[in-house]
């Protein structure tokens, strides 16, 4: 076409029209001679398309895999860092109970802590360093020594503005020795950290240090977390000046990062991991002397090729983590071995396929494709098979009325069933009895609604055991939008809810007794104040002072003023009813909480209770031990508006009983 306007549709069919001649060429038969190279030309750009298009697939799943690596790994990291920070976060519940934490003390509660599966596992130990009081270094080492390390001395020597010294340092082996008396607020890099602890009152970890306790033998990249200890936790601070001139010191652990991030790529299941490099940087550039982790040695090296860059948040500093999987699994550039194969095997298919007649030709990619379809569908099914028989995730399959029809052996694993058992049935054989008959309402409501529910749920095994299972079911539709099966994925989360429980308990109890702390106490003290506002109620509160526990202490001994305070609890436990709280304050201190207090000649006959019950021998100890108690009472909302001050009047009240002689009861507010 000569005309440079742009032809219309009529005038391209026009032109396009076949002639006389092509007509007569169109309506023959193709000459054979030309059909197999026409078959060999589209043989090999198929092959070609089609390598291509695998080639960019392979490129797109290795970016894929790293990516997926990656966040399983960050997930490790973080998991195994939030195990240390709930056990710091122990530590510090453990200080915010006491006024004072002897070494004895805190050496039963780090044993408690790590004496539980694989907690330690890259962490140094469980430490506390407390901010010298005043500055004044020759009392506080001499207070230390007194309290049973003979050889304690607070390093590097030299005057400071502000004096800390590592006290509590579990376990006690040669290199946490290593550590005990050293001021960490002198050394640039860890004092950041802990100023960042101390004014934010979060974690905090610091950047790549030298531990104290690392020697020159295979030399680890260290880092240390902080949690902060105030004086009066439960007080509101009034600025990050107001939480420093009430700091006590730190909850911390010195981490060796080697130990630490290879346990962590331990725990993932990910097996992509085979062969991978991991780079972890501290900051936003992968700078060698900010290097934290290396487990190929790839940094600097001509090796590190393709990673990829994740940056994440851990506790308040910036990581850079790089992942470099195993170029023999998956090329960066798309290309492997088996890619080559399909190449080579399209070619000698065109080449094949050119050498046949057209009849053959045709009838041969009839039946090829007829095959070819039904070995994917083949494959497929096998494939879909094999996954739900190996995965590790209980499958349950049902129909749309909840009738199971199949499950995987992980769900026999989990529940104790096998197939045969629990075909027929209602998935509701499982039910524990714990959830009541409208949070089941609402779950299949939700998956109606929304065509899945994911949550936590208690189940019953076959053998009768209640297990905490990691729920999802799905609604699966057909092509009319209507639910034809349900399908459920189960995992046991029984352990780790039973950890996190565990973990609770240390952080909200003693450890001496098993009552409850001061933490649980206000906890539970507050929510009783706000339900008595809501129904026209009292609470009572009752605060005991043992008198003569002194004496037995000195006299007999710590062990034996220990078990004496176990009796003690044990003997105030049978005394009370169950919805009341006990709590050891601390010392020989406990406190008692009544939630339900009709008039105060109730808490009196309850004192009277107490106070006869704790007079009475005590056959399992030493003869001669005798004890009793001033007790202060005091009841809401007569004596106090808020939880503070009616612990406070009590503890007043209880003074004054002591003022009395002891062993005598006390009202707030009442004459002395």
């Amino acid at each position: 076409m000569t005309s440079t306007d742009e032809p219309g549709l009529g005038s391209i069919v026009t032109t396009l029209r076949p002639t006389g001649w092509l007509r007569q060429r169109l309506r023959t038969r193709p000459d054979p001679r030309a059909l197999p190279w026409l078959v060999l030309l589209g043989g090999l750009l198929t092959t070609t398309l089609f390598c291509n298009s695998e080639r960019h697939y392979k490129q797109l799943e290795h970016e894929r895999i790293e990516r997926t690596l990656a966040t399983d790994i960050i997930e490790g990291i973080e998991a195994r860092l939030g195990t240390n920070i709930a056990m710091l976060d122990a530590t510090v519940g453990l200080f915010n109970a006491s006024e004072r934490v002897t070494r004895d003390e805190f050496t039963r509660f780090a044993q408690s802590l790590i004496s539980h599966g694989e907690n330690l596992k890259g962490i140094q130990g469980v430490s506390f360093a407390a901010v010298v009081p005043g500055n004044d270094v020759l009392a506080f080492e001499a207070e230390i020594r007194r309290d049973g390390q003979p050889d304690f001395r607070i390093r590097p020597a030299g005057p400071r503005a502000l004096t800390t010294a590592i006290v509590y340092l579990q376990p006690d082996d040669w290199r946490n020795q290593r550590a005990i008396g050293f001021d960490m607020y002198s050394e640039t890099v860890r004092r950041s950290a802990m100023q960042m602890a101390a004014s934010t009152g979060e974690p905090a970890l610091t950047g790549p240090v030298r531990l104290v306790q690392e020697i020159n033998v295979l030399p680890q990249a260290g880092t240390l977390l902080y949690v902060p200890i105030y004086e009066n936790p439960n007080d509101r601070f009034l600025s990050p000046q107001d939480r420093l001139r009430r700091l006590r010191g730190w909850a911390y652990s010195p981490l060796r990062m080697g130990d630490l991030i290879n346990n962590a790529l331990s725990d993932v299941k990910n097996p992509d991991k085979i062969g991978t490099g991991v780079l972890i940087y501290d900051g936003n550039q992968p700078r060698r002397n900010r290097l934290l982790f290396d487990n190929l040695g790839l940094d600097g090296s001509a090796r590190l090729t393709h990673p990829t860059w994740l940056k994440v948040m851990v506790a308040k500093r910036t990581w850079l983590i790089g992942i470099q999987i195993d170029h023999r699994r998956v090329s960066p550039g798309g290309w492997s071995r088996e890619l080559l194969l399909m190449a080579l095997l399209g070619l000698s298919l065109s080449v094949l396929l050119a050498l046949i007649t057209l009849r053959l030709v045709t009838n041969h990619l009839r039946l090829q494709a007829a095959l070819a379809g039904e070995q994917a569908a083949t494959s497929e099914r096998a494939l879909a098979s094999v996954v739900f028989d190996n995965s590790p995730v209980g499958i349950v399959v049902t129909d749309p009325d909840g009738i199971i029809i199949r499950v995987n052996p992980a769900f026999t694993r989990i529940s104790g069933y096998a197939l045969q058992e629990c075909r027929g049935h209602k998935s509701n054989l499982l039910r524990s009895g714990r959830h009541d008959q409208e949070f089941y309402c609402e779950m299949w409501e939700a998956i109606i609604r929304n065509g899945h529910w994911s949550g936590e749920i208690w189940n019953r095994h076959r053998t009768g055991q209640i297990r905490r299972h990691d729920l999802t079911i799905t609604a699966v539709l057909d092509n009319k939008e209507q639910i034809v099966n349900f399908v459920g994925l189960l995992r046991d989360v029984t352990e780790r809810y039973s950890q996190q429980e565990e973990m609770r308990h240390l952080a909200t109890h003693d450890q001496l007794t098993g009552l409850a702390n001061r933490t649980l106490l206000m906890e539970a003290l507050n929510r009783s104040l706000a339900l008595a506002a809501r129904q026209g109620r009292r609470v009572g509160l009752l605060f005991l002072d043992l008198d003569g526990f002194k004496p037995v202490n000195d006299h007999f001994g710590h062990g034996t003023g220990a078990c004496l305070l176990q009796a003690v609890a044990n003997r105030l436990l049978s005394s009370i009813r169950k919805s009341d709280t006990l709590c050891r304050q601390g010392g020989d201190e406990f406190v008692l909480l009544v939630p339900e207090v009709e008039d105060l000649a109730q808490l009196l006959s309850l004192a009277e209770k107490l106070l006869l019950s704790l007079q009475e021998p005590y056959p399992d100890l030493p003869s001669g031990i005798k004890i009793g108690a001033s007790i202060g009472v005091a009841c809401w909302p007569e004596h106090a508006e808020d939880a503070d001050g009616l612990l406070d009047a009590a503890d007043n009240a209880m003074y004054q009983a002591k003022h009395r002689g002891g062993g005598a009861i006390a009202v707030a507010g009442s004459a002395s």
